[in-house]
Order: C-alpha cells, then sequence, then structure tokens
C-alpha cells in the first residue's frame, strides 16, 4: 500500500517523517544529568526548554518514557506561544499518545499552530483532510495545504502531493508528475519520497517496469530507517525478483 509522509517537528532543530508520527527530540545528549538540568529549565517558565523536556519524556531519551509528562511539559510550553508544542500535542492526540484518540482535538491544535505558520501543522492539516480523518475528505484543501508547507520547505509535503498525482486525488491521475514531485522529496533526504520512486518501478506505473531500478530506490529509503522499504526488499528477494545490491 502507498504511504503517506507525515511531518516531522521542525522547532529548534529539524522530524520528517521522519517516517509517521515523529517529533524532534532536538537534543542527542540523552543523560539523566541532562534531563535534570532542563527540569529546572523549564520549571523556570521557558517555552523552549519545556518543549525540549517533553520530547525527553516523548522519547525516553534521559528518562523513561512518559507520554503523560510529556503532555504536561508540552501544555505548558504551548501556553506561552509555542507552535512546536502545539504541534506536538496534535500528534499525541491525533496518534492516541497518553490520550484517547482525537481527531478534533487533534486538528485544533494543528489549527493553532498553523496559525503561527509552523509547515508540519499545514502539511498535518492536509493529510487529515486527504484521509478524512475527522473531517469530510477535501483534495483541494489538502493540496492547498502542503503548497503553503512547501513553500517553507517541507519535504514531507512534496511526497504527499506526489501522491494526489499518483491517485488522482483531486487532480488528474499523473504518474509522470507524482515521479517528479517524489523525486523532489528524495532529493531533499525524505526517505518516503524515495519509497514511492521504487513503488512506481515495481509497479511500473509512469515509467518501465524495473525491479533493480525499484530495489535501488527501496534499499536507499531502507537505509534511511524505512521499514515499508525494507519489507518490499525482502518480498522480491523471497520471490527471486531481485538481488541486494549490498
Amino acid at each position: 500500500m502507498k504511504r503517506y509522509s507525515i511531518g516531522i517537528i521542525s522547532a529548534l532543530l529539524a522530524i520528517a517523517p521522519s517516517a509517521g508520527f515523529c517529533l524532534d527530540a532536538l537534543s542527542k545528549d540523552s543523560t539523566q544529568d541532562r534531563v535534570g538540568h532542563l527540569k529546572a529549565g523549564a520549571e523556570s517558565g521557558d517555552a523552549n526548554v519545556q518543549y525540549e523536556l517533553a520530547m525527553k519524556y516523548y522519547y525516553g531519551h534521559g528518562a523513561a518514557q512518559d507520554y503523560a509528562e510529556a503532555m504536561k511539559w508540552l501544555r505548558l510550553s504551548a501556553a506561552k506561544g509555542s507552535a512546536a508544542a502545539e504541534y506536538a500535542i496534535g500528534i499525541m492526540y491525533n496518534h492516541g499518545y497518553g490520550v484517547k484518540q482525537d481527531y478534533a482535538e487533534a486538528m485544533g491544535w494543528f489549527r493553532r499552530s498553523a496559525a503561527k505558520g509552523n509547515d508540519n501543522a499545514h502539511n498535518q492539516i492536509g493529510y487529515m483532510y486527504q484521509h478524512g480523518w475527522g473531517v469530510t475528505p477535501d483534495y483541494a484543501e489538502s493540496m492547498k495545504r502542503y503548497r503553503i508547507a512547501l513553500k517553507k520547505g517541507n519535504t514531507a509535503a512534496e511526497d504527499n502531493i506526489g501522491v494526489l498525482y499518483e491517485h488522482g486525488q483531486g487532480v488528474k491521475l499523473d504518474y509522470l508528475e507524482a515521479k517528479k514531485w517524489y523525486q523532489l522529496a528524495a532529493e531533499h533526504g525524505n526517505n518516503e519520497g524515495e519509497l514511492n520512486i521504487g513503488l512506481l518501478y515495481l509497479e511500473g506505473h509512469g515509467v518501465p517496469q524495473d525491479y533493480a531500478e525499484a530495489l535501488k530506490w527501496f534499499e536507499s529509503a531502507a537505509s534511511k530507517g524505512n521499514e515499508e522499504a525494507k519489507q518490499h526488499i525482502e518480498e522480491m528477494k523471497a520471490k527471486g525478483l531481485v538481488r541486494s545490491h549490498k
């Protein structure tokens, strides 16, 4: 099944998704001392530090993973106007992390964040309209939001625009146009774009069916942690379609 790119948080440092609902941990320092230092700053009321501390609890970096504690600090940061925190709260409601999944609540937080210019929030709103999560599907609104995110440099939006063209959602189905957008995303390091190019070659959509070319793109995506690409590689090898380049 074709996957779609969920934006990553791009607050103090730049997540694409990552693939999936990933947020920026902001710091590679995962020691407990670092968490203690952050907590002191967070308790003093610094919104950026509160957000960073929330990410430590969200991921379990330097402290036990604790979504409730993450949400606590995100709410405090959001109360001071942090667009990154608003987006992160939306992700937690969208996915049901530590709270009951609630698309309407998630959309409210994404809209708050998007109003402050957060590109990931615009991308996520587009994604929700594309899939009808808590809203009536609206491909025109999806494209509008993706293009706003795109102007802000969001590579997940590039991939998602490609998906609209590949599936003819709100636009005329056009595999070559889809490939153009996937290529842009891939050139910017987005592994979902690489995955989707691989799928075009695997299926022969808009390009000659080419298992070796598909494998090349899947391996590149897999090297960046894309789990679906890894599955396709194993399936292709199991069917005897190709041998791994590695």
